[in-house]
């Protein structure tokens, strides 16, 4: 019998970003990744391990007796997760920021400013705004996880988690300086009005959030504005 696919931390971190807000059982997310043995022991243990990073969150639900007592356990990214992710597998990676082109979301480049300029980069990807962005393309944009993450290597999983999760701030930068918008092919700048759409109803849907995201916004960027 051949060996399951083993796949990474950050390849199923990324599952879990492309499908937030979802709460998914641990069977759940190795169907995403198809794989049929994600509900093995030593996924509850990877899992766990990333809960405890902060990572990823955990919700226990008690079914009393059913399954002998045992909970079922879902699993699933919050903002302060993504500050989190962010934090752990970006901040400290300078050689990791270079020009990023991002064939899922963003027709945008990573490389416009450093991203480590500020130690509080990370609270700006795991805002409550860029949150919310991200649940709503997710809920418009589903992903086939499963045909797109087994043909990645770990470089293109990293440079696609960078532009998933920064997402929101490169929207921003993007609308408040429509300049950039002259280095986009007619293709991206498609791209880019959706995107831009879907970011202008949730500032209508969260303004108080969208406040706190800008004022971070500006005191990072506040040289580059």
């Amino acid at each position: 019998m051949p060996n399951a696919v083993n796949y990474t931390d950050e390849e199923i971190l990324l599952a879990l970003i492309w499908v937030t807000p979802s709460r998914l059982t641990k069977g759940q997310i190795g169907r995403l990744l198809g794989v049929k043995s994600a509900g093995q022991k030593h996924w509850s243990v990877r899992l766990e391990r990333l809960w405890k990073k902060k990572l990823l969150s955990i919700e226990r639900l008690n079914v009393g007796e059913l399954f002998h007592g045992s909970p079922i356990l879902k699993y699933y990214i919050t903002p302060a997760n993504l500050e989190a992710i962010w934090s752990y597998y970006f901040t400290h990676y300078d050689d990791r920021h270079g020009l990023v082109n991002d064939p899922f979301l963003t027709p945008f480049s990573a490389g416009i400013w450093n991203v480590n300029s500020s130690p509080e980069f990370s609270k700006l990807v795991g805002s409550k705004f860029n949150f919310h962005f991200l649940c709503a393309k997710n809920e418009a944009n589903p992903v086939a996880l499963s045909d797109r993450i087994k043909s990645l290597s770990k470089e293109k999983i990293w440079k696609i988690m960078d532009a998933v999760l920064s997402i929101g701030w490169k929207t921003e930068a993007y609308r408040r300086k429509p300049a950039l918008m002259e280095t986009l092919t007619p293709v991206q700048r498609k791209a880019y009005d959706l995107v831009s759409l879907a970011y202008g109803q949730q500032i209508d849907a969260h303004p108080a959030d969208y406040k706190n995201f800008c004022e971070l916004f500006e005191k990072n960027f506040k040289y580059y504005l």
